[in-house]
C-alpha cells in the first residue's frame, strides 16, 4: 500500500512538471511586417507562420519551420533545375570520350550553314554582275529616260540583293551560336571530367 502510495505521487508530480513546463513554453515568430513577437502560443490569425518555442531561459524547444506556397513553388523550381542539369551532365559525359569529339561535333554542325552561305554568296555575285550590265546599259541612254523594265530590274535587284544579305547574316548567327553552344559544352565537359578526376582520388 504504501509502495502504491509513492508510485501515485511520482506520477502526480511528474503531471505536474509536465504541465508547468508546458505553461513556461515561449512562442517566437515574426509577423508579415518582419517585427518579432513572444507569447505562449501562436495566435490563431498566425497559424501557418514558421516559429520557434523556447523556455523561459531561451532554451530552444522547437522549431517549426513553414514555407508558403510561393517559397515552396521556388524551391521545387531549384530542385527539378538541378535535376535536369545532373541528366543533361550524364548526357555530355555519356556522349562524348574526350574534347577532340565535340569540336568535330562542332564541325559537322556548322557544314550546313558553311554551304548555304557559299551558295547565298554565289547567288549575290549573279545579281551583282547582272546589276553591272543593267548599269553599264542605263548610262548609254545618257540624258535619256530609262525603260521600264530596266528601271524595275535594276530596283529587283536592289530587293534580291538586301534578302540574300538577311539571309547570309542569318547564316552567320546561327554559326556563332552553334559554336558558343559548343564551346560551353566543351568547358563544361572539361569541369566534370575533373571533377570526377578529384572525386575519384
Amino acid at each position: 500500500m504504501k509502495n502504491l502510495t509513492l508510485i501515485i505521487s511520482a506520477c502526480l508530480c511528474l503531471i505536474n512538471v509536465n504541465a508547468y513546463a508546458e505553461e513556461e513554453k515561449i512562442v517566437k515568430w515574426v509577423d508579415s511586417s518582419g517585427v518579432t513577437h513572444y507569447s505562449d502560443k501562436l495566435p490563431s490569425k498566425e497559424t501557418g507562420r514558421s516559429n520557434v518555442e523556447m523556455s523561459k531561459k531561451g532554451i530552444v524547444l522547437k522549431k517549426n519551420i513553414v514555407l508558403d506556397q510561393q517559397a515552396a513553388a521556388k524551391e521545387y523550381q531549384k530542385q527539378q533545375e538541378i535535376l535536369a542539369q545532373e541528366r543533361r551532365d550524364k548526357v555530355l559525359l555519356a556522349s562524348y570520350t574526350n574534347v577532340e569529339e565535340i569540336d568535330l561535333a562542332r564541325d559537322r554542325n556548322l557544314e550546313t550553314d558553311q554551304a548555304a552561305i557559299q551558295a547565298l554568296m554565289q547567288s549575290k555575285l549573279i545579281i551583282a554582275n547582272k546589276t553591272t550590265r543593267n548599269k553599264k546599259t542605263a548610262q548609254s541612254f545618257k540624258n535619256r529616260p530609262l525603260p521600264a523594265y530596266l528601271i524595275d530590274e535594276l530596283k529587283l535587284a536592289q530587293v534580291e540583293s538586301d534578302k540574300l544579305d538577311k539571309k547570309i547574316q542569318h547564316r552567320k548567327n546561327n554559326m556563332q551560336a552553334i559554336s558558343k553552344r559548343y564551346a560551353d559544352e566543351k568547358a563544361h565537359f572539361i569541369e566534370l571530367k575533373q571533377r570526377n578526376l578529384n572525386q575519384a582520388q
